[in-house]
């Protein structure tokens, strides 16, 4: 029998509690070391403590504790990298400079901006597009042509900040930002108004089958603040030993007036066509309209337009007692669609439809879909798919009705200025 007093006894500590009370002391020496006068004088505070224990308590247990406390903690204040100042002014050079909203410059030639967006060719990065709100500042070194949306046109060397722009001409303007509706090159030379892209594809066939196809496709387009003017020529001629197979031809024109951002007036549009496989000698199309952008961002945009139009088709040949020429009203419609897939890969989609009368072949469907790869700064590699369909084609002398649906698919090289 143990006799020993019980206030002599070790006391029962259980290895929870002893740990509780190691948590608890490291805990207050962390708080008693933290060096408070640098966390008020810094917006950055670190603190590393390590505590280790190794203790040995004999009772009627052993207890041996390895305890490892280590804070890291910072504590930090907004970090964002202020961009550079205003005051900051490019060199004096050739080159118009653009400045985004992350604060990076880039230099280049100032195409144009319309639709709120903004289109650049980058010494470095060649084309480009931008929303125009991603634009923190503009200088240019050449004249250009600015209207406001309140219909005031200006020319000048412009200077344009994040919400100010400035037209240095005969006197100096400033303007607020907001009232820009477009910018375009202007001054004395008139190339500086227009861009455009050629496209022409071979194919060469011999041997048991001789056969040449030519392909040829121009795109022209004129711009100023106000105003936008486009010609489109796509041909198409093809032979199989020495026979003819293929001959068309389809040119389209459109002078555009800007209403607003988006809206604009169609004054007029002209479409010339023929295609003797089609019984069509030629086609003349002349109308007007509206045209509206319901999407305008920098790497995707889409516009509609439709407006009436009359059109004049003469045929090659018809059958006895039928004219061989033939005029009728018609409603016109069409509709472009542009997609940046990636930086250097561009898919285009457009459609021209005429809705007439019967004795002109009915509706009229054309449409294209080109997929562009860049190679060079100046170089593409077109792949197009051609689609043109005539509903109800004239019936010739020879009482044979031609089909009405024609396909293309064209491989060409591209070029853009």
């Amino acid at each position: 029998m143990n006799n020993q007093p019980s206030s002599c006894r070790p006391p029962r500590l259980t290895p929870l509690l002893l740990l509780a009370g190691l948590l608890l002391s490291a805990l207050r020496g962390f708080a008693a070391a933290a060096p408070t006068s640098a966390l008020a004088t810094s917006p950055v505070a670190e603190s590393n403590f390590v505590l280790t224990t190794n203790m040995v308590v004999v009772t009627n247990y052993v207890v041996t504790t390895n305890l490892v406390f280590n804070a890291n903690r910072v504590a930090a204040a907004p970090t964002n990298a202020a961009l550079p100042a205003l005051s900051w002014v490019p060199p004096e050079d050739n080159y118009d400079w653009i400045q985004l909203k992350s604060g990076e410059w880039l230099k280049g030639r100032l195409k144009a901006v319309q639709e709120r967006v903004l289109e650049f060719n980058s010494e470095e990065l060649d084309d480009l597009t931008f929303d125009w709100k991603d634009i923190r500042q503009l200088r240019a070194h050449r004249i250009l042509d600015v209207l406001f949306t309140n219909g005031e046109k200006l020319s000048g060397l412009v200077n344009v900040t994040p919400d100010k722009i400035t037209v240095v001409g005969a006197q100096s303007q400033v303007f607020s930002r907001e009232q820009i509706q477009s910018l375009t090159p202007g001054g004395s030379k008139e190339w500086d108004y227009w861009s455009g892209k050629v496209s022409l594809g071979l194919n060469l066939r011999a041997g048991n089958t001789r056969q040449v196809d030519y392909n040829a496709s121009i795109d022209l387009q004129r711009r100023t603040p106000e105003t936008r003017f486009s010609i489109n020529y796509l041909g198409n001629l093809s032979s199989v030993n020495g026979d003819e197979n293929a001959n068309n031809h389809r040119v389209n024109s459109e002078f555009d007036y800007w209403l607003s951002r988006r809206f604009y007036l169609l004054v007029p549009s002209v479409e010339y066509y023929k295609d003797p496989f089609q019984n069509l000698a030629d086609r003349v199309t002349v109308g007007g309209g509206l045209g509206y952008d319901l999407i305008d961002r920098p790497t995707l945009g889409w516009n509609i337009t439709t407006g009436p139009a009359y059109q004049y088709a003469w045929f090659d040949s018809s059958e006895p007692g039928d004219p061989t020429e033939k005029g009728t009203a018609a409603l016109a419609f069409s509709s472009r669609f542009k997609w940046d897939i990636a930086h250097r890969t561009k898919l285009t989609l457009e459609y021209r439809g005429q809705y007439t009368s019967r004795e002109v072949g009915e509706t009229t469907h054309h449409g294209v879909g080109t997929l562009s790869f860049e190679l060079t700064k100046r170089f593409d590699l077109d792949v197009s798919f051609i689609w043109d369909r005539i509903s109800d084609p004239k019936v010739g002398a020879d009482k044979i009705q031609p089909q009405p649906d024609d396909f293309r698919l064209v491989v060409g090289l591209g070029v853009d200025f």
